[in-house]
C-alpha cells in the first residue's frame, strides 16, 4: 500500500524562512517565503509558503501526519537555565521550565528532537522540533542518489553544533561526531566578509568571487593559520583572542588584533574592491579550503564511504565544491540546490518522514522546481490589467534564442519557480556568454550590483566537457560547482569567464528542464555554442521574481529590454 503521509517542514526564524511538503517522503511542494512577502531573506513565519504547500496538495492543514521545525529548542537542556526554569516570569515558560527542572533528577538526554502534542486536537498535528544539524544532514542525504553515504554538515551554528560528522543508509542517519560553537567554520568565513567590508551571513559569496584574483597571499595564509589549529581527531580550533564571534560583548566579529594580521586595515562598506580585499580574501578562501578537506579526510576514515552529500551555509561555496573530489578521498558527491537555512524546511520535513515515520526513499533525481507556477491566462491577465502590450509567441525558446544570438539581454519566466537561491532556468535572465562587456552590461544597469561578480553558464549536460574541464557524465545541475572553462574557450566565452578562467557551472537535461534545454539548443544552432549566461531574475538586494506581475515590476525597474513571459514578449521600445 503506498505510502500517503503528509509532513510539512518549516524553516522559520532562522535566514530565509520556507516551507515544503513532503507525501510518503517525497517531497512535493516547497517554496522561500521571501518570495511571497519581497522581504529579501526574511525570518518571518512562511504562512503563504505553508499555504502554497497545502494549497498544492489539495489538503488541509489537519490532514498533515505531523509538522517539522527545522530547530529544537530543546537543545538547551543540556544544562539548567536558571533564568528561565530557576525563577519563571511567564506561565507561558512552563513549556521549557517543567522538563528542565525535571531533568535535574535524571540524567539530561542529548535529544535530536522534541515532540509537542495538542490535547487530541484534530485540527493541528503534532510539532517535532529537530535539531538544526539533522536537518541539514537529512536534506543533503535523503535527496541524494546514494542508498548509504557520509554526510558533512557545516555552517556558522545549529542551536549549538556547527560541524558534524555521519553516515547515512537506506531511512536512517546516524551522527558520529559533533563540533559545537565557537570553533566553527561558517563563522571563520564571516569573521573575514566583515573585515572585508561586507555583512557576515549574508554576502560571503562576494567576498568568494573576490578570492580568484591572482595575487600573492602566501603571507597572509601564514597569519591566518596561526590563529587555528587542526586537532588529531578531526576539528577545529580558532583562537579565541581573534575570533569574538562568540563574545555578545564584542561589536565586531574580530578583535584588534586579528585586523593587524593584514595591516590593521578593516574594510568599509561600498568601497570599491582592490589588492588588500584581494588577498585578504585569496588567502581565506585557501585556509578554509584546508579546514574543509580537513574534516572531509576524517569523515572519510570514520565512515570509508565512497561518496558524500554535504548540507550548510558552507557548502554554498562553489569554488571549494569543484575541488572536493579532487582534494579527498571521496569518489562520489552529493550538495542539494538548498544547502544552506532555507532547505532546513526540506530537511525536517524528509527527517521526520524517513527517520521517525519510517517512509520508504525514492532514489532518483530530485527537482528544485517545486514552487508556484502560473499558466498563460494568468499571465495574460496581469498583462492586461496593467495595460502592457505583448506579443503571444509559439515558440518561446526559439524567440529567446534569437534574441540571445543577437546579443540581447533577456528576462525568463517559465513554469514552476526553482527553491534555493539561485535561478536554473525558470526565473532567469539569459544572455550571449561571448562578449565580455555583456557582463558589465547586466551589472551596470540591470542587476546593479558589484562589477567584480561573475555570471554562471549553463550548458547542455552531454555538451559540458567540450567547454569546460569536466569528465564525461559530469552533473551539475543546481550551479553547485565551480569548474575551469577550457583555456581553449576562454576567450570565446569572455562574459562567463571568471578572473581565474573559471566558472559555476550549470548542466542541463532535457528530461529536467525541458524550456531551458531547448533554449541552450535553439541558441547552439544559431552561434555553434551549447552554452548561455544565466543569472537571477532580480534586481540585487531583492528576491527572485514569483508572480507575473513580480516580474513585470522588476522588468519595468531595470535596464531589461525583452521579458518572455510563459508565452508573452514583452519589450520596451
Amino acid at each position: 500500500m503506498p505510502d500517503t503521509k503528509y509532513i510539512l517542514g518549516l524553516n522559520h526564524g532562522e535566514i530565509n524562512s520556507s516551507a515544503a511538503l513532503a507525501k510518503g517522503g517525497r517531497v512535493i511542494a516547497g517554496c522561500l517565503e521571501e518570495r511571497f512577502n519581497r522581504e529579501n531573506k526574511t525570518r518571518r513565519f512562511p504562512r503563504q509558503s505553508v499555504d502554497f504547500c497545502l494549497k498544492h496538495a489539495g489538503i488541509e492543514l489537519s490532514d498533515c501526519t505531523a509538522i517539522a521545525q527545522a530547530w529544537n529548542p530543546g537543545a538547551g537542556w543540556h544544562k539548567f537555565n536558571p533564568l528561565i526554569s530557576g525563577q519563571r516570569a511567564r506561565r507561558e515558560d512552563y513549556f521549557y521550565s517543567v522538563p528542565d527542572n525535571l531533568f535535574q533528577i535524571n540524567d539530561r538526554p542529548d535529544s535530536d528532537w522534541v515532540r509537542m502534542d495538542f490535547g487530541g486536537n484534530e485540527t493541528l498535528p503534532p510539532v517535532y522540533y529537530i535539531k538544526h544539524h539533522r536537518t541539514h544532514a537529512a536534506n543533503a542525504f535523503f535527496l541524494s542518489p546514494f542508498e548509504e553515504a557520509a554526510i558533512l554538515t557545516c555552517d556558522w551554528r545549529g542551536e549549538y553544533e556547527c560541524t558534524t560528522w555521519g553516515v547515512g543508509r537506506d531511512t536512517d542517519i546516524e551522527i558520529l561526531q559533533v563540533q559545537q560553537v565557537p570553533s566553527s567554520l561558517g563563522m571563520y568565513y564571516g569573521t573575514f566578509t566583515e573585515l572585508l567590508g561586507y555583512r557576515a551571513d549574508n554576502d560571503e559569496w562576494k567576498v568568494m568571487a573576490l578570492s580568484a584574483y591572482d595575487v600573492d597571499s602566501a603571507d597572509y595564509e601564514d597569519a591566518i593559520r596561526s590563529t587555528l589549529t587542526f586537532n588529531d581527531d578531526g576539528t577545529l580550533e580558532l583562537d579565541q583572542s581573534f575570533y569574538t564571534g562568540a563574545l555578545v560583548d564584542q561589536p565586531k566579529l574580530y578583535s584588534p588584533k586579528f585586523a593587524a594580521l593584514f595591516g590593521g586595515r578593516e574594510g568599509q562598506s561600498g568601497e570599491e574592491a582592490g589588492e588588500w580585499h584581494h588577498k585578504v580574501a585569496s588567502a581565506m578562501q585557501v585556509v578554509a579550503e584546508e579546514v574543509a578537506v580537513h574534516f572531509l579526510n576524517h569523515l572519510h576514515k570514520l565512515t570509508n564511504c565512497d561518496a558524500v552529500t554535504l548540507s550548510g551555509g558552507f557548502f554554498m561555496n562553489s569554488v571549494f565544491n569543484g575541488k572536493l573530489l579532487s582534494k579527498t578521498p571521496f569518489k562520489k558527491m552529493f550538495i542539494p540546490y538548498a544547502p544552506g537555512d532555507n532547505g532546513n524546511s526540506i530537511g525536517a520535513a524528509l527527517y521526520v518522514s524517513h527517520c521517525l515515520m519510517g517512509s520508504p526513499r525514492e532514489l532518483g533525481y530530485s527537482p528544485s522546481e517545486i514552487g508556484p507556477e502560473y499558466s498563460d491566462d494568468e499571465i495574460e491577465e496581469a498583462l492586461r490589467r496593467r495595460n502592457i502590450s505583448f506579443n503571444k509567441v509559439v515558440n518561446a525558446p526559439v524567440a529567446v534564442a534569437e534574441l540571445l544570438s543577437a546579443g540581447e539581454i533577456v528576462a525568463v519566466f517559465n513554469g514552476q519557480i526553482e527553491f534555493g537561491e539561485r535561478a536554473l532556468g525558470n526565473r532567469s535572465i539569459l544572455a550571449d556568454p561571448r562578449p565580455l562587456d555583456v557582463k558589465d552590461r547586466i551589472n551596470a544597469t540591470v542587476k546593479y550590483r558589484e562589477s567584480y561578480r561573475p555570471f554562471a553558464p549553463a550548458t547542455l549536460f552531454e555538451k559540458a566537457p567540450d567547454f569546460f574541464e569536466v569528465a564525461p557524465g559530469y552533473e551539475s545541475p543546481y550551479m553547485e560547482t565551480v569548474v575551469p572553462v577550457k583555456e581553449a574557450c576562454q576567450q570565446d566565452l569572455a562574459a562567463i569567464t571568471h578572473v581565474d578562467g573559471s566558472g559555476r557551472i550549470q548542466t542541463v537535461k532535457s528530461d529536467s528542464n525541458p524550456f531551458f534545454y531547448s533554449v541552450i539548443s535553439e541558441f547552439e544552432k544559431r552561434t555553434g555554442y551549447p552554452v548561455v549566461l544565466n543569472t537571477s531574475f532580480n534586481i540585487n538586494g531583492e528576491p527572485i521574481v514569483l508572480t507575473p506581475d513580480d516580474a513585470l515590476s522588476t522588468f519595468y525597474n531595470s535596464g531589461l529590454k525583452h521579458l518572455m513571459l510563459g508565452s508573452y514578449l514583452v519589450q520596451k521600445t
